[in-house]
């Protein structure tokens, strides 16, 4: 899947991507609400899983770059996964750069990736999951038009401690565009 918005190219991560997604992954304050920061061996293997064929199957995730379309710049990451196949529920998740962060580009790519995603595969549902302390991240998911369905109590590992998250979702005949 590649496709553009007014400022971005949202394409499949790819070998040339590794610098600048390691630089990102190993950054604590992008990492403070995903999980521990990456190696470089992470960020190798995750690269060689974008490389391998999307057959759409149940937990198999298409890993996608935003670069910014006047600089080239790497803004962030975005994934899709079906989560559920035979009830059609998908799951989406980004992180963006540090730097890129605060100038709308989550809120741009999440909206296209959302309408691809109801257009080009069956799906009823796309949900996202953060962790609670992440406002940031459900603020957006609110401002996607995502409803909050509600709270897993200590879901989610982050520095050695569980902590609790939202699970927000969107159903197709909401989605405006």
């Amino acid at each position: 899947m590649q496709f553009e918005t007014e400022r971005l190219i949202i394409r499949p991560l790819q070998s040339s991507d590794l610098h600048a997604v390691y630089d990102s992954r190993r950054n604590l304050e992008t990492s403070k609400y995903i999980g521990k920061p990456e190696t470089l061996d992470d960020v190798k293997k995750r690269i060689e899983e974008a490389r391998q064929p999307f057959e759409n199957l149940e937990g198999q995730r298409l890993l996608l770059t935003l670069e910014c379309k006047s600089s080239g710049d790497f803004i962030g990451e975005m994934l899709f996964k079906h989560t559920q196949l035979a009830s059609r529920i998908g799951e989406i998740g980004y992180r963006l750069s540090p730097k890129k962060q605060k100038k709308g580009y989550a809120f741009e790519a999440a909206s296209a990736l959302i309408s691809r995603l109801f257009a080009e595969f069956d799906l009823n549902k796309i949900t996202a999951i953060c962790a609670t302390e992440n406002t940031a991240s459900w603020q957006l998911m609110e401002k996607l038009g995502m409803k909050k369905e509600g709270c897993l109590r200590e879901y989610m590992l982050l520095q050695d401690r569980c902590v609790d998250s939202y699970l927000y979702s969107i159903l197709k005949r909401e989605h405006a565009g």
